[in-house]
Protein backbone atom coordinates (compact mmCIF):
# COMPACT_ATOMS: atom_id res chain seq x y z
CA UNK A 1 0.00 0.00 0.00
CA UNK A 2 1.49 3.19 -0.75
CA UNK A 3 2.21 5.64 1.77
CA UNK A 4 2.03 8.16 -0.96
CA UNK A 5 2.24 11.00 1.26
CA UNK A 6 5.80 9.92 1.34
CA UNK A 7 5.83 8.67 -2.08
CA UNK A 8 3.83 10.85 -3.29
CA UNK A 9 5.28 13.94 -1.78
CA UNK A 10 8.20 11.90 -2.19
CA UNK A 11 8.09 11.10 -5.49
CA UNK A 12 8.60 13.79 -4.44
CA UNK A 13 10.23 11.31 -2.01
CA UNK A 14 8.92 8.97 -3.70
CA UNK A 15 6.24 8.78 -1.03
CA UNK A 16 6.50 8.38 -2.21
CA UNK A 17 9.61 7.31 -0.50
CA UNK A 18 8.21 4.00 -1.35
CA UNK A 19 5.14 2.89 0.43
CA UNK A 20 4.81 0.92 3.57
CA UNK A 21 2.38 -1.60 2.37
CA UNK A 22 3.17 -2.57 -1.18
CA UNK A 23 1.71 -6.03 -1.19
CA UNK A 24 -1.05 -7.16 -3.40
CA UNK A 25 -2.13 -10.42 -5.06
CA UNK A 26 -3.83 -12.38 -8.46
CA UNK A 27 -3.80 -16.05 -9.72
CA UNK A 28 -5.57 -18.85 -7.95
CA UNK A 29 -3.31 -20.61 -5.47
CA UNK A 30 -4.72 -22.05 -2.27
CA UNK A 31 -3.32 -22.26 1.21
CA UNK A 32 -3.46 -26.02 0.98
CA UNK A 33 -0.84 -25.89 -1.77
CA UNK A 34 1.70 -24.60 0.73
CA UNK A 35 3.83 -27.15 2.58
CA UNK A 36 3.95 -26.29 6.29
CA UNK A 37 6.99 -26.48 8.51
CA UNK A 38 6.79 -27.34 12.18
CA UNK A 39 6.70 -23.62 13.01
CA UNK A 40 3.69 -23.03 10.79
CA UNK A 41 5.61 -21.18 8.07
CA UNK A 42 5.54 -22.73 4.60
CA UNK A 43 8.85 -24.35 3.76
CA UNK A 44 11.04 -23.06 0.96
CA UNK A 45 12.17 -25.09 -2.01
CA UNK A 46 15.77 -25.83 -2.74
CA UNK A 47 15.15 -26.08 -6.46
CA UNK A 48 12.84 -24.24 -8.82
CA UNK A 49 10.99 -25.56 -11.84
CA UNK A 50 13.52 -23.88 -14.09
CA UNK A 51 17.08 -24.62 -12.89
CA UNK A 52 18.65 -21.49 -11.49
CA UNK A 53 15.38 -19.53 -11.41
CA UNK A 54 15.93 -17.04 -8.58
CA UNK A 55 13.74 -13.97 -8.40
CA UNK A 56 14.63 -10.85 -6.49
CA UNK A 57 12.44 -8.45 -4.55
CA UNK A 58 13.20 -5.06 -3.10
CA UNK A 59 13.09 -4.85 0.68
CA UNK A 60 12.97 -1.16 1.58
CA UNK A 61 12.34 -1.98 5.24
CA UNK A 62 15.16 -4.48 5.93
CA UNK A 63 14.46 -4.56 9.66
CA UNK A 64 10.81 -5.42 9.03
CA UNK A 65 11.13 -8.18 6.43
CA UNK A 66 12.21 -11.80 6.80
CA UNK A 67 13.36 -13.55 3.65
CA UNK A 68 12.89 -16.96 5.28
CA UNK A 69 9.54 -16.13 6.86
CA UNK A 70 5.98 -17.11 6.04
CA UNK A 71 5.23 -14.61 3.26
CA UNK A 72 8.36 -15.26 1.25
CA UNK A 73 8.07 -19.02 1.69
CA UNK A 74 4.48 -18.81 0.50
CA UNK A 75 5.68 -17.23 -2.74
CA UNK A 76 8.56 -19.71 -3.08
CA UNK A 77 6.17 -22.63 -2.95
CA UNK A 78 3.40 -21.10 -4.99
CA UNK A 79 5.67 -20.13 -7.89
CA UNK A 80 8.42 -22.72 -7.38
CA UNK A 81 11.23 -20.17 -7.27
CA UNK A 82 14.06 -19.19 -4.99
CA UNK A 83 14.04 -15.64 -3.65
CA UNK A 84 16.66 -13.04 -2.83
CA UNK A 85 16.30 -9.48 -1.50
CA UNK A 86 17.73 -6.25 -2.77
CA UNK A 87 17.98 -4.36 0.50
CA UNK A 88 17.78 -0.61 0.87
CA UNK A 89 15.92 1.81 3.08
CA UNK A 90 13.27 4.06 1.59
CA UNK A 91 15.73 6.93 1.84
CA UNK A 92 18.61 5.11 0.12
CA UNK A 93 16.58 3.16 -2.45
CA UNK A 94 17.12 5.45 -5.41
CA UNK A 95 20.78 5.99 -4.57
CA UNK A 96 21.41 2.25 -4.35
CA UNK A 97 19.63 1.66 -7.65
CA UNK A 98 21.78 4.26 -9.37
CA UNK A 99 24.97 2.77 -7.90
CA UNK A 100 24.00 -0.74 -8.98
CA UNK A 101 23.35 0.41 -12.53
CA UNK A 102 26.56 2.49 -12.65
CA UNK A 103 28.58 -0.56 -11.53
CA UNK A 104 26.98 -2.68 -14.28
CA UNK A 105 25.19 -4.77 -11.68
CA UNK A 106 21.75 -3.94 -13.06
CA UNK A 107 18.88 -5.31 -10.93
CA UNK A 108 16.22 -7.49 -12.54
CA UNK A 109 13.64 -4.77 -11.87
CA UNK A 110 12.92 -1.60 -9.96
CA UNK A 111 9.95 0.62 -9.32
CA UNK A 112 8.44 4.06 -8.84
CA UNK A 113 10.97 6.36 -10.45
CA UNK A 114 9.68 9.75 -11.59
CA UNK A 115 8.89 9.89 -15.29
CA UNK A 116 11.88 12.16 -15.90
CA UNK A 117 14.20 9.39 -14.62
CA UNK A 118 12.31 6.82 -16.66
CA UNK A 119 12.95 8.84 -19.81
CA UNK A 120 16.66 9.02 -18.98
CA UNK A 121 16.81 5.26 -18.42
CA UNK A 122 15.16 4.60 -21.78
CA UNK A 123 17.55 7.01 -23.52
CA UNK A 124 20.53 5.27 -21.88
CA UNK A 125 19.20 1.86 -22.98
CA UNK A 126 19.27 0.54 -19.43
CA UNK A 127 15.71 -0.82 -19.42
CA UNK A 128 14.21 -3.79 -21.20
CA UNK A 129 11.31 -3.61 -23.59
CA UNK A 130 8.23 -5.37 -22.21
CA UNK A 131 6.37 -6.98 -25.10
CA UNK A 132 2.74 -5.96 -24.86
CA UNK A 133 1.55 -9.43 -25.78
CA UNK A 134 3.33 -10.79 -22.68
CA UNK A 135 1.55 -8.27 -20.47
CA UNK A 136 -1.80 -9.24 -21.92
CA UNK A 137 -1.11 -12.97 -21.55
CA UNK A 138 0.75 -13.17 -18.23
CA UNK A 139 -0.57 -10.10 -16.40
CA UNK A 140 -4.21 -9.98 -17.51
CA UNK A 141 -5.59 -8.88 -14.14
CA UNK A 142 -3.12 -6.03 -14.00
CA UNK A 143 -4.10 -4.89 -17.49
CA UNK A 144 -7.81 -5.10 -16.64
CA UNK A 145 -7.21 -3.07 -13.46
CA UNK A 146 -5.40 -0.38 -15.47
CA UNK A 147 -8.21 -0.11 -17.99
CA UNK A 148 -11.01 -0.09 -15.45
CA UNK A 149 -9.30 2.42 -13.16
CA UNK A 150 -8.35 4.88 -15.89
CA UNK A 151 -11.11 4.44 -18.41
CA UNK A 152 -8.31 4.19 -20.98
CA UNK A 153 -8.54 1.48 -23.60
CA UNK A 154 -4.79 1.92 -24.05
CA UNK A 155 -3.43 2.72 -20.57
CA UNK A 156 0.10 1.87 -21.73
CA UNK A 157 0.26 4.90 -23.99
CA UNK A 158 1.74 6.98 -21.17
CA UNK A 159 4.80 4.75 -20.89
CA UNK A 160 5.27 4.05 -24.58
CA UNK A 161 8.52 5.48 -25.89
CA UNK A 162 9.56 5.17 -29.54
CA UNK A 163 6.57 2.90 -30.03
CA UNK A 164 7.70 0.44 -27.36
CA UNK A 165 6.69 -0.22 -23.75
CA UNK A 166 9.45 -0.17 -21.15
CA UNK A 167 7.38 -0.02 -17.95
CA UNK A 168 4.37 -1.41 -16.16
CA UNK A 169 2.77 1.89 -15.19
CA UNK A 170 1.85 2.38 -11.59
CA UNK A 171 -1.59 3.74 -10.86
CA UNK A 172 -2.23 5.25 -7.43
CA UNK A 173 -5.98 5.66 -7.49
CA UNK A 174 -6.32 7.78 -4.30
CA UNK A 175 -3.98 10.39 -5.79
CA UNK A 176 -6.54 12.66 -7.40
CA UNK A 177 -8.12 13.68 -4.08
CA UNK A 178 -5.85 12.51 -1.27
CA UNK A 179 -4.77 15.88 0.15
CA UNK A 180 -7.00 17.91 2.45
CA UNK A 181 -6.70 20.82 4.85
CA UNK A 182 -7.03 19.50 8.40
CA UNK A 183 -7.92 21.88 11.24
CA UNK A 184 -8.09 21.10 14.95
CA UNK A 185 -11.80 20.88 15.70
CA UNK A 186 -11.27 21.05 19.47
CA UNK A 187 -9.17 24.22 19.04
CA UNK A 188 -11.90 25.81 16.94
CA UNK A 189 -14.41 25.20 19.72
CA UNK A 190 -11.95 26.42 22.35
CA UNK A 191 -11.56 29.79 20.59
CA UNK A 192 -15.29 30.17 20.02
CA UNK A 193 -15.74 28.96 16.43
CA UNK A 194 -18.60 26.51 16.06
CA UNK A 195 -18.48 25.78 12.31
CA UNK A 196 -15.82 24.60 9.93
CA UNK A 197 -14.22 27.68 8.32
CA UNK A 198 -15.10 27.72 4.63
CA UNK A 199 -13.81 30.96 3.09
CA UNK A 200 -10.31 32.39 2.99
CA UNK A 201 -11.48 35.09 5.43
CA UNK A 202 -12.95 32.53 7.85
CA UNK A 203 -9.80 30.41 7.75
CA UNK A 204 -7.65 33.48 8.39
CA UNK A 205 -9.83 34.43 11.36
CA UNK A 206 -9.47 30.91 12.79
CA UNK A 207 -5.70 30.85 12.32
CA UNK A 208 -5.48 34.24 14.04
CA UNK A 209 -7.27 32.84 17.08
CA UNK A 210 -5.07 29.73 17.01
CA UNK A 211 -2.09 32.07 17.32
CA UNK A 212 -3.42 34.58 19.83
CA UNK A 213 -6.14 32.93 21.95
CA UNK A 214 -4.17 30.14 23.64
CA UNK A 215 -6.06 27.18 22.11
CA UNK A 216 -3.95 24.61 24.00
CA UNK A 217 -4.68 26.32 27.32
CA UNK A 218 -1.10 26.45 28.61
CA UNK A 219 -1.11 30.20 29.17
CA UNK A 220 1.60 30.83 26.59
CA UNK A 221 1.61 32.30 23.10
CA UNK A 222 3.41 29.32 21.62
CA UNK A 223 1.01 28.04 18.97
CA UNK A 224 0.77 28.90 15.28
CA UNK A 225 -2.22 28.82 12.99
CA UNK A 226 -0.80 26.60 10.28
CA UNK A 227 2.38 24.68 9.59
CA UNK A 228 3.70 23.27 6.36
CA UNK A 229 6.78 22.52 4.30
CA UNK A 230 8.67 23.94 1.36
CA UNK A 231 9.72 20.47 0.23
CA UNK A 232 8.26 21.02 -3.24
CA UNK A 233 6.47 23.77 -5.16
CA UNK A 234 3.17 21.91 -4.83
CA UNK A 235 3.51 21.71 -1.05
CA UNK A 236 3.79 25.40 -0.12
CA UNK A 237 0.34 26.04 1.38
CA UNK A 238 -1.30 24.82 -1.79
CA UNK A 239 -4.83 25.31 -0.45
CA UNK A 240 -4.30 29.09 -0.40
CA UNK A 241 -3.33 29.02 -4.08
CA UNK A 242 -6.32 26.79 -4.80
CA UNK A 243 -8.57 29.48 -3.38
CA UNK A 244 -7.46 31.63 -6.31
CA UNK A 245 -7.86 28.87 -8.88
CA UNK A 246 -4.19 28.02 -9.39
CA UNK A 247 -2.21 24.87 -8.63
CA UNK A 248 1.57 25.31 -8.28
CA UNK A 249 3.65 22.39 -9.44
CA UNK A 250 0.99 21.19 -11.88
CA UNK A 251 0.36 21.71 -15.58
CA UNK A 252 -3.41 22.07 -15.90
CA UNK A 253 -5.84 23.02 -18.65
CA UNK A 254 -7.63 26.38 -18.86
CA UNK A 255 -9.75 27.30 -21.86
CA UNK A 256 -7.95 24.71 -23.99
CA UNK A 257 -4.49 25.96 -23.04
CA UNK A 258 -1.93 24.46 -20.71
CA UNK A 259 -1.11 26.67 -17.73
CA UNK A 260 1.29 26.27 -14.80
CA UNK A 261 0.08 27.38 -11.39
CA UNK A 262 3.16 29.14 -10.11
CA UNK A 263 3.25 31.70 -12.91
CA UNK A 264 -0.49 32.38 -13.14
CA UNK A 265 -1.89 35.75 -11.91
CA UNK A 266 -3.80 33.93 -9.17
CA UNK A 267 -0.47 32.91 -7.61
CA UNK A 268 0.25 36.58 -6.92
CA UNK A 269 -3.04 36.93 -5.04
CA UNK A 270 -2.23 33.83 -2.99
CA UNK A 271 1.22 35.13 -2.14
CA UNK A 272 -0.30 38.40 -0.91
CA UNK A 273 -2.43 36.38 1.54
CA UNK A 274 0.50 34.22 2.66
CA UNK A 275 2.71 37.25 3.16
CA UNK A 276 0.03 38.79 5.38
CA UNK A 277 -0.33 35.56 7.34
CA UNK A 278 3.41 35.37 7.82
CA UNK A 279 3.66 38.97 9.01
CA UNK A 280 0.85 38.31 11.49
CA UNK A 281 2.64 35.20 12.77
CA UNK A 282 -0.10 32.84 11.67
CA UNK A 283 2.37 30.65 9.74
CA UNK A 284 4.93 28.49 11.50
CA UNK A 285 8.17 30.33 10.56
CA UNK A 286 10.09 27.04 10.30
CA UNK A 287 8.05 25.90 7.30
CA UNK A 288 11.05 26.77 5.11
CA UNK A 289 13.20 24.00 6.56
CA UNK A 290 10.56 21.58 7.82
CA UNK A 291 10.47 18.03 6.52
CA UNK A 292 7.68 15.51 7.05
CA UNK A 293 9.12 14.44 10.39
CA UNK A 294 9.22 18.06 11.58
CA UNK A 295 5.56 18.50 10.67
CA UNK A 296 4.64 15.44 12.69
CA UNK A 297 6.53 16.71 15.72
CA UNK A 298 4.84 20.11 15.57
CA UNK A 299 1.36 18.64 15.25
CA UNK A 300 1.88 15.96 17.91
CA UNK A 301 3.40 18.57 20.25
CA UNK A 302 0.35 20.77 19.55
CA UNK A 303 2.30 23.72 18.20
CA UNK A 304 0.06 24.30 15.15
CA UNK A 305 -3.63 23.89 14.50
CA UNK A 306 -3.79 23.26 10.77
CA UNK A 307 -1.85 21.65 7.92
CA UNK A 308 -2.32 20.04 4.53
CA UNK A 309 -1.84 16.28 4.53
CA UNK A 310 -3.43 13.05 3.27
CA UNK A 311 -6.91 12.60 4.67
CA UNK A 312 -6.03 9.29 6.34
CA UNK A 313 -3.60 10.98 8.73
CA UNK A 314 -6.59 12.69 10.39
CA UNK A 315 -8.70 9.53 10.81
CA UNK A 316 -8.23 6.44 13.01
CA UNK A 317 -5.59 4.07 11.69
CA UNK A 318 -8.17 1.35 11.24
CA UNK A 319 -9.88 3.45 8.57
CA UNK A 320 -7.08 3.33 6.00
CA UNK A 321 -3.39 4.05 6.46
CA UNK A 322 -1.47 5.29 9.48
CA UNK A 323 -3.88 7.71 11.19
CA UNK A 324 -0.84 9.50 12.59
CA UNK A 325 -2.43 12.81 13.55
CA UNK A 326 -5.46 11.10 15.02
CA UNK A 327 -4.11 8.14 16.97
CA UNK A 328 -0.81 9.59 18.16
CA UNK A 329 -2.29 12.96 19.09
CA UNK A 330 -5.05 11.36 21.13
CA UNK A 331 -2.55 9.32 23.14
CA UNK A 332 -1.61 12.52 24.94
CA UNK A 333 -4.80 14.49 24.37
CA UNK A 334 -7.92 12.29 24.23
CA UNK A 335 -10.05 15.32 23.32
CA UNK A 336 -8.12 16.15 20.16
CA UNK A 337 -10.20 16.03 17.00
CA UNK A 338 -10.05 17.25 13.40
CA UNK A 339 -12.29 18.71 10.74
CA UNK A 340 -11.33 18.28 7.09
CA UNK A 341 -11.89 20.61 4.18
CA UNK A 342 -10.82 20.81 0.53
CA UNK A 343 -9.29 24.19 1.37
CA UNK A 344 -10.74 27.66 1.80
CA UNK A 345 -12.97 29.18 -0.86
CA UNK A 346 -11.58 32.22 -2.60
CA UNK A 347 -13.34 35.28 -4.04
CA UNK A 348 -14.79 33.26 -6.93
CA UNK A 349 -15.80 30.28 -4.81
CA UNK A 350 -12.86 28.14 -5.95
CA UNK A 351 -11.13 25.76 -3.57
CA UNK A 352 -8.66 22.91 -3.81
CA UNK A 353 -5.14 21.61 -3.34
CA UNK A 354 -2.57 20.44 -5.89
CA UNK A 355 -3.26 16.71 -6.01
CA UNK A 356 -1.37 13.84 -7.62
CA UNK A 357 -1.90 12.40 -11.06
CA UNK A 358 -2.99 8.76 -10.55
CA UNK A 359 -0.13 7.89 -12.92
CA UNK A 360 2.05 8.94 -10.02
CA UNK A 361 5.26 7.30 -11.14
CA UNK A 362 6.64 5.29 -14.03
CA UNK A 363 5.90 2.05 -12.19
CA UNK A 364 8.02 -1.06 -12.72
CA UNK A 365 10.87 -1.39 -15.17
CA UNK A 366 13.12 -4.36 -15.91
CA UNK A 367 16.86 -4.35 -16.48
CA UNK A 368 18.06 -4.62 -20.08
CA UNK A 369 19.39 -8.13 -19.49
CA UNK A 370 15.83 -9.36 -18.97
CA UNK A 371 15.17 -9.04 -22.71
CA UNK A 372 17.26 -12.18 -23.20
CA UNK A 373 15.66 -14.07 -20.30
CA UNK A 374 12.00 -14.18 -21.30
CA UNK A 375 11.19 -17.11 -19.00
CA UNK A 376 12.24 -15.08 -16.00
CA UNK A 377 10.46 -11.97 -17.25
CA UNK A 378 7.27 -14.02 -17.59
CA UNK A 379 7.73 -15.38 -14.06
CA UNK A 380 7.92 -11.83 -12.70
CA UNK A 381 4.80 -10.83 -14.62
CA UNK A 382 2.93 -13.80 -13.19
CA UNK A 383 4.04 -13.04 -9.63
CA UNK A 384 3.23 -9.34 -9.89
CA UNK A 385 -0.15 -10.08 -11.46
CA UNK A 386 -0.97 -12.57 -8.71
CA UNK A 387 0.18 -10.24 -5.94
CA UNK A 388 -2.00 -7.41 -7.15
CA UNK A 389 -5.26 -9.26 -7.66
CA UNK A 390 -5.39 -12.51 -5.70
CA UNK A 391 -7.16 -12.03 -2.38
CA UNK A 392 -5.80 -15.28 -0.99
CA UNK A 393 -2.22 -14.37 -1.81
CA UNK A 394 -2.65 -11.02 -0.11
CA UNK A 395 -4.13 -12.71 2.94
CA UNK A 396 -1.11 -14.97 3.26
CA UNK A 397 1.38 -12.18 2.68
CA UNK A 398 -0.18 -9.73 5.09
CA UNK A 399 -1.86 -11.85 7.76
CA UNK A 400 -0.36 -15.31 7.48
CA UNK A 401 -2.18 -18.41 8.71
CA UNK A 402 -5.84 -18.19 9.72
CA UNK A 403 -6.47 -19.46 13.23
CA UNK A 404 -2.84 -19.04 14.19
CA UNK A 405 -1.77 -15.53 13.27
CA UNK A 406 -5.14 -13.96 12.42
CA UNK A 407 -8.88 -14.35 12.45
CA UNK A 408 -11.79 -12.83 10.58
CA UNK A 409 -14.05 -10.98 13.01
CA UNK A 410 -17.83 -11.14 12.92
CA UNK A 411 -17.99 -7.82 11.06
CA UNK A 412 -15.65 -9.16 8.36
CA UNK A 413 -12.58 -7.28 9.59
CA UNK A 414 -9.21 -9.02 9.62
CA UNK A 415 -7.39 -8.92 12.94
CA UNK A 416 -4.16 -10.43 14.22
CA UNK A 417 -4.30 -12.92 17.06
CA UNK A 418 -1.96 -12.60 20.06
CA UNK A 419 0.99 -12.57 20.06
CA UNK A 420 0.92 -11.54 16.40
CA UNK A 421 -0.94 -8.35 17.19
CA UNK A 422 2.53 -7.18 18.21
CA UNK A 423 4.43 -6.05 15.10
CA UNK A 424 7.64 -7.58 16.44
CA UNK A 425 6.02 -11.01 16.33
CA UNK A 426 4.77 -10.36 12.80
CA UNK A 427 8.33 -9.54 11.76
CA UNK A 428 9.64 -12.75 13.28
CA UNK A 429 6.98 -14.87 11.58
CA UNK A 430 7.54 -13.04 8.30
CA UNK A 431 4.19 -11.41 7.59
CA UNK A 432 2.84 -7.89 7.55
CA UNK A 433 2.56 -4.85 5.36
CA UNK A 434 6.25 -4.37 4.57
CA UNK A 435 6.64 -6.88 1.74
CA UNK A 436 6.91 -5.45 -1.78
CA UNK A 437 6.89 -8.70 -3.70
CA UNK A 438 4.47 -7.12 -6.09
CA UNK A 439 5.64 -4.09 -7.98
CA UNK A 440 3.59 -1.36 -6.43
CA UNK A 441 0.18 -2.09 -7.79
CA UNK A 442 -2.65 -1.68 -5.31
CA UNK A 443 -6.30 -2.42 -5.94
CA UNK A 444 -7.76 -0.65 -2.92
CA UNK A 445 -11.23 -2.05 -3.47
CA UNK A 446 -9.83 -5.57 -3.26
CA UNK A 447 -7.84 -4.65 -0.16
CA UNK A 448 -10.71 -3.02 1.76
CA UNK A 449 -11.19 -5.93 4.19
CA UNK A 450 -7.52 -5.71 5.13
CA UNK A 451 -7.43 -1.96 5.43
CA UNK A 452 -10.71 -0.76 6.90
CA UNK A 453 -12.63 -2.02 9.87
CA UNK A 454 -16.33 -2.25 9.13
CA UNK A 455 -17.16 0.10 12.00
CA UNK A 456 -14.83 2.73 10.51
CA UNK A 457 -16.05 2.40 6.92
CA UNK A 458 -18.38 5.43 7.20
CA UNK A 459 -15.48 7.56 8.43
CA UNK A 460 -13.31 6.44 5.52
CA UNK A 461 -16.04 6.92 2.93
CA UNK A 462 -16.69 10.46 4.15
CA UNK A 463 -13.04 11.47 4.51
CA UNK A 464 -11.91 10.14 1.15
CA UNK A 465 -14.39 12.38 -0.68
CA UNK A 466 -13.28 15.68 0.91
CA UNK A 467 -10.14 16.41 -1.12
CA UNK A 468 -10.50 18.42 -4.29
CA UNK A 469 -8.21 20.22 -6.69
CA UNK A 470 -6.25 19.56 -9.84
CA UNK A 471 -3.18 17.57 -10.76
CA UNK A 472 -0.51 17.66 -13.45
CA UNK A 473 -2.36 16.27 -16.47
CA UNK A 474 0.76 15.75 -18.57
CA UNK A 475 2.98 14.30 -15.84
CA UNK A 476 3.53 10.93 -17.57
CA UNK A 477 4.29 12.36 -21.00
CA UNK A 478 7.85 12.36 -22.30
CA UNK A 479 9.11 15.97 -22.27
CA UNK A 480 12.87 16.27 -22.85
CA UNK A 481 12.86 20.08 -22.66
CA UNK A 482 11.03 19.99 -19.34
CA UNK A 483 13.51 17.41 -18.01
CA UNK A 484 16.36 19.69 -19.00
CA UNK A 485 15.04 22.81 -17.27
CA UNK A 486 12.79 21.60 -14.44
CA UNK A 487 15.39 21.52 -11.67
CA UNK A 488 16.64 25.06 -12.14
CA UNK A 489 13.12 26.41 -12.67
CA UNK A 490 11.88 24.78 -9.49
CA UNK A 491 14.81 26.09 -7.48
CA UNK A 492 14.21 29.58 -8.85
CA UNK A 493 10.49 29.38 -8.08
CA UNK A 494 11.01 28.01 -4.59
CA UNK A 495 13.43 30.76 -3.62
CA UNK A 496 11.16 33.48 -4.96
CA UNK A 497 8.04 32.08 -3.31
CA UNK A 498 9.80 31.92 0.04
CA UNK A 499 11.10 35.46 -0.41
CA UNK A 500 7.60 36.71 -1.27
CA UNK A 501 6.02 34.98 1.72
CA UNK A 502 8.54 36.07 4.36
CA UNK A 503 8.86 39.58 2.94
CA UNK A 504 12.42 39.51 1.66
CA UNK A 505 11.01 40.47 -1.71
CA UNK A 506 8.00 42.68 -2.45
CA UNK A 507 4.96 41.07 -4.07
CA UNK A 508 5.12 43.92 -6.59
CA UNK A 509 8.06 42.03 -8.14
CA UNK A 510 5.91 39.03 -9.04
CA UNK A 511 5.66 39.98 -12.71
CA UNK A 512 9.45 40.32 -12.86
CA UNK A 513 9.73 36.84 -11.35
CA UNK A 514 7.49 35.41 -14.10
CA UNK A 515 9.46 37.18 -16.82
CA UNK A 516 12.76 35.87 -15.46
CA UNK A 517 11.27 32.37 -15.09
CA UNK A 518 10.44 32.38 -18.78
CA UNK A 519 13.94 33.58 -19.71
CA UNK A 520 15.45 30.70 -17.72
CA UNK A 521 13.80 28.24 -20.09
CA UNK A 522 10.24 28.41 -18.87
CA UNK A 523 8.96 29.72 -22.19
CA UNK A 524 10.38 26.62 -23.92
CA UNK A 525 8.87 24.38 -21.25
CA UNK A 526 5.43 25.91 -21.73
CA UNK A 527 5.65 25.62 -25.52
CA UNK A 528 6.58 21.96 -25.24
CA UNK A 529 3.81 21.33 -22.69
CA UNK A 530 1.19 22.78 -25.03
CA UNK A 531 2.49 20.72 -27.93
CA UNK A 532 2.42 17.51 -25.91
CA UNK A 533 -1.07 18.25 -24.62
CA UNK A 534 -2.36 18.87 -28.13
CA UNK A 535 -0.81 15.58 -29.27
CA UNK A 536 -2.38 13.78 -26.32
CA UNK A 537 -5.85 15.09 -27.19
CA UNK A 538 -5.42 14.26 -30.86
CA UNK A 539 -4.45 10.67 -30.02
CA UNK A 540 -7.67 9.98 -28.12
Amino acid sequence: MKNNWKRKRMLVILSVALSVALISGCGKGSQSDVVQTETGAPSGTSKSAEPGMTVQFWSTYPDKTNIDGYAMNYLRNKFNVDIEFYQATSETYKEKLQLEIASNNVPDWWKNLPFSDYDKMVAQEVVAEIPEELLEKYAPNYMQWLRESTGEQDPLRYVRRNGKVYAMPDLWTPGSNYLVLGMREDWLKKVGIDKTPETIEEVEAALTKFRNDDPDGNGKKDTYGITGTAGAISQIFSSVFGAFGVYPGAFTEKDGKIVLGEIEPGAKEALIVLNRWYKNELIDPEFIVSKEQNLSEKILNEKAGALENPWWEFTPSGAFFSGLYYDKLRENNPNASWVLSPGPKGPNGEAGITQLNPYSSSGVQFGKHMESDQAKLIKYLQIFDDNMSNFETQTNMKYGEEGKTFQVAEDGSYEFLPPYDDEREQVKFGIGSYYSASGSFNDYELQKPFMTKKSLMPIREQAETVGKGKYDIILPIERPIYNEYVEQLNQFTMQNFIDFIVGRKSISEFDNFVAEWKKLGGDKVMEEAQQKYDELKAAK
